[in-house]
């Protein structure tokens, strides 16, 4: 008969990465955003502040072609566009396959709790109610948890003890062992998605992207002030406009990075479904 497979070794933890950041995504969604924004605008005009001056005054200007400029300018914006596109459309991915993983794992528990339903008293009660439990510990402490960026260590604990009555059970008759086995193979992939899921909640992007992501905007937001524009306030508006677009690009790849972190993250409504419409309409 087929065994269950080893239940992963998960510790209280969080994304060493990410830690010094973390309290970013323990802000509201709004003040995530406006702190993002604000810091790319207070940064680009404290810059243009001591540049502007010396760019349009003195020989330097008699050299400077807006015309010349603004040429190198697009083809800056442009590849720093796509950078931060392609990050937005892979970070996307991510949330969304995220959000898969989870509704994958709600599904697998709905299916053992409906397999479960075959075996005879008092197992059956048994194992059921260890299910729910398991359910109620991801919706009630586990998820909560997990928005922060740590694991609870007592789900791994709850689904070990289903795991030992789960195999203490000894089927006697044809019927309860196809029952048996099928109820193994669907405990099976539930560990195997509750694996990947904890994975999924220390994954982000790689340093090395960020990296790449803020020095492109540090240069993006140079360049422009390299253009001739008298009007010190004018120019300010521009490069603010420009920064607060970098910003708000920043700040959703940002949101995003973490599918499981913050108030834009996947939410446990599927464990939610099939504790009110498998297990709590299964006992009415």
């Amino acid at each position: 008969m087929q065994q269950p497979t080893n239940l992963p070794d998960q510790i209280h933890s969080v994304n060493d990465s990410g830690l010094f950041m973390i309290w970013l995504y323990n802000v509201p969604t709004w003040l995530f955003a406006f702190l993002t924004i604000a810091f790319f605008v207070v940064l680009a005009l404290t810059g243009l502040f001591f540049i502007h001056r010396r760019i349009n005054q003195g020989t330097f200007a008699t050299l400077v072609d807006n015309g010349t400029v603004g040429w190198f300018f697009s083809g800056v914006t442009v590849l720093y566009g796509l950078l931060l596109g392609l990050l937005t459309v892979a970070t996307w991915s991510n949330y969304t396959q995220a959000t898969g993983l989870a509704s994958q794992e709600a599904a697998s528990i709905a299916v053992l709790y409906r397999n479960l339903a075959g075996y005879p008293l008092p197992q059956r009660v048994i194992l059921q109610t260890q299910l729910q439990v398991y359910t109620q510990f991801i919706v009630q402490k586990s998820w909560p948890l997990q928005q922060r960026g740590f694991i609870h260590d007592g789900e791994s604990e709850v689904l070990v003890r289903l795991q030992r009555q789960l195999m203490s059970f000894e089927p006697t008759t044809e019927t309860t062992k196809i029952i048996h086995q099928e109820a193994i193979r669907t405990f099976n992939s539930l560990v195997e998605l509750r694996r990947l899921r904890a994975e999924s909640i220390s994954g982000s992007v790689p340093g090395v992207i960020w990296y790449a992501v803020i020095l492109g905007a540090l240069l993006t937001l140079a360049f422009s002030y390299l253009f001739l524009v008298k009007d010190f306030w004018f120019h300010g508006l521009l490069v603010s406009l420009l920064a607060a677009v970098i910003g708000l690009l920043i700040f959703l790849i940002a949101a995003l990075d973490h599918p499981y972190w913050g108030e834009v993250s996947v939410s446990a409504a599927a464990y939610q479904l099939v504790l009110d419409k498998v297990m709590h309409a299964a006992l009415k």
